[in-house]
């Protein structure tokens, strides 16, 4: 008995130490890409010809990982395969080789870099979270290294803190940073078995970050929609929309990937011409707007789509085309913060039309896009407390809740397990 009790202190302790470890590392280079990426997007507003340079960055972006292998563009993708294979195994996780390279962090921060600086429309938190788990994946060969007792040790905790420390500390909001590192991979099960290793790791994540500086969102004050059975019915309605706007968000996606591929046999040209789309139609925006607020992450909408500045009433549809057209060409960043934008834009558009309070629904457009893109609802809802300081329970978590059960079971998260929803709606 007593030496179980101590085993379990012992696992106690290597979990906190390991935990601690990856948290407070992931919290310094989350950091430092974060503000690189602000910094990029202030040089691209500053010399707004750098956009004349997107096509040759989807070039060189393409050669990177030409050079590199394809593997390294499927960090994430890998990361989830390798917690489902531990979730399934017998061994209970043991240290094993994995197939993440801890070389895809700084491969990634490098590709990130050019979409921001040449103005392709893109996010953050993919490169982010591929960062946390590059780091998640350098401590797992570490420990190997240093042949530390493997049963203490498991990969698919190393992998679930460093994204739980890198979408916690990237955001500033640390619950659902352990809400992200718990289900990114397996939605239909929240790893309470992992908790408290995401929470450590969370937690000194976002303390570091904070400490250091890290640039994050500032969203704008606004005025909550009141709980009452009138605004439920309307927010109902609003949530289906949202959800079928991200299932569609996502196919289109798809679509114009696949498109791209499919008309250049050439990967220069299928490349170079979705890049050359996006400064062509960078121009013409500027032409009849004169700002290039649809290139990079396009914050500057959402603030002033809550602010009440007001926006285009088309000015969702404009991002989603400068994100389709972005990713088409091979730049890599993520897909959080266009969702968040897109879903944001079209709430204010919503409003706009139905002569309803523009802010609240620029809020929930935001939440439940980004429910409807990651399939992950109960991290969106903490996200919404956390970022938008979202207080109101009642209409918020309807709005996940209705989003994402009309979005469909695809995600900017391949390979995700989310079996019990397609089984119910087969």
């Amino acid at each position: 008995m007593r030496e179980k009790r101590s085993d379990n202190v012992l696992r106690i302790i290597f979990n906190t130490v390991r935990s601690l470890a990856v948290g407070l590392t992931t919290g310094v280079f989350i950091t430092f890409f974060a503000n690189t990426v602000n910094l990029a997007g202030r040089v691209n507003s500053r010399y707004p010809l750098l956009i004349l340079l997107i096509p040759f960055g989807a070039i060189l972006t393409l050669k990177i990982y030409q050079k590199l292998g394809d593997s390294f563009r499927k960090t994430t993708v890998s990361a989830i395969d390798t917690i489902h294979e531990m979730e399934d195994d017998a061994n209970e996780g043991r240290l094993r080789p994995g197939r993440i390279s801890p070389w895809m962090g700084p491969v990634a921060y490098i590709a990130a870099a050019i979409s921001h600086f040449t103005g392709a429309s893109v996010g953050k938190e993919g490169v982010g979270v591929q960062i946390g788990l590059a780091i998640g994946e350098l401590f797992t060969k570490l420990e190997r290294k240093l042949a530390w007792r493997g049963h203490y040790g498991r990969e698919d905790y190393y992998l679930m803190t460093g994204s739980a420390a890198a979408f916690g500390s990237l955001f500033g909001s640390p619950i659902s940073g352990v809400l992200f590192g718990l289900m990114f991979a397996t939605p239909d099960m929240l790893r309470l078995d992992a908790l408290y290793p995401c929470l450590v790791s969370s937690y000194a994540a976002v303390y570091v970050a904070i400490k250091l500086g890290i640039h994050k969102m500032e969203i704008p004050d606004f005025t909550e929609l009141p709980a009452s059975l009138e605004n439920l019915m309307v927010v109902i309605a609003f949530a289906s929309l949202i959800g079928l706007l991200a299932r569609l968000f996502l196919f289109l996606l798809e679509r114009f990937r696949d498109e791209v591929s499919k008309k250049y046999g050439s990967k220069i040209f299928s490349a170079f011409v979705p890049g050359l789309l996006v400064t062509l139609f960078s121009l013409i925006i500027c032409l009849f707007t004169g700002a290039f607020d649809y290139n990079g992450l396009s914050l500057e909408l959402l603030y002033r789509a809550i602010d009440g500045r007001g926006i285009p009433l088309y000015a969702f549809i404009l991002k989603a085309l400068m994100v389709f057209m972005s990713i088409s060409a091979g730049f890599v960043g993520g897909e959080v913060v266009p969702l968040l934008v897109t879903g944001g834009t079209f709430g204010y558009t919503f409003a706009s039309l139905l002569g309803l309070e523009t802010a609240p629904f620029a809020v929930l457009g935001a939440i439940g896009m980004l429910t409807g893109g990651t399939n992950l609802p109960l991290v969106c809802f903490a996200l919404a407390l956390e970022l938008f300081s979202y207080s109101e329970p009642l209409l918020l978590f309807m709005t996940v809740a209705v989003s994402y059960l009309a979005s469909g079971s695809k995600g900017i998260y391949q390979h995700q397990r989310i079996a019990l929803r397609e089984k119910t709606t087969r």
